[in-house]
């Protein structure tokens, strides 16, 4: 697929689940098109922001290093995020993230996300669940939270703490999740999705 074409897809109203496949590839075989999909996730108002958000996550999951040249620009980025649906991603991706620096310790990770970067990480996570986002965004940050919790250690009591709170009104998804991780926390054993 030429450039072009990939952005008639991108921007047509069409969100048929094929193109999502053949989107994912193009990436995968032009890596610089990651940056096409983040100028198309930074245009926030725009309802469409969001199916960029699906593929740029779509394709982290097959290759996450695709991401790291562009990672401040994505921290940017996902600041200023309105729609539900391109958060999700977000914090798809910013689990993903996590898990490689902290899990997997991949020294490429390791070595490319600053403590800006998890701090930024953090506050962000902290600010969806605060805000009772849709559960699959708390999740993910719930669970990039009990990582990131790892390195800094006011993080773990805080997230106890908003879990504890969220609990008695949560889905059974957020129940389930959130006892895990306060268990985990509190009996210093490793949570793994």
């Amino acid at each position: 697929m030429d450039k072009a074409t990939f952005m008639k897809i991108l921007a047509s109203d069409s969100r048929d689940y094929s193109n999502r496949p053949l989107l994912v590839n193009s990436v995968m075989k032009n890596k610089s098109w990651v940056l096409i999909l983040l100028n198309k996730i930074n245009d926030i108002e725009n309802k469409d922001s969001s199916f960029s958000a699906r593929i740029l996550e779509l394709s982290c999951k097959n290759d996450l290093s695709l991401l790291l040249p562009y990672l401040d620009t994505f921290v940017d980025i996902i600041a200023k995020l309105k729609l539900d649906a391109s958060i999700r991603a977000s914090a798809k991706i910013i689990e993903l993230l996590t898990i490689q620096y902290f899990i997997q310790k991949e020294e490429l990770y390791i070595k490319n996300m600053t403590n800006s970067h998890l701090e930024l990480f953090t506050e962000y996570c902290f600010d969806w669940m605060i805000n009772e986002k849709a559960i699959a965004i708390q999740a993910h940050s719930m669970y990039a939270l009990y990582l990131i919790g790892r390195k800094y250690n006011w993080v773990h009591p805080a997230l106890i703490t908003l879990i504890e709170r969220n609990l008695p009104s949560g889905s059974a998804g957020y129940k389930n999740r959130g006892k895990k991780v306060i268990y985990a926390i509190r009996t210093n054993t490793n949570y793994r999705l």
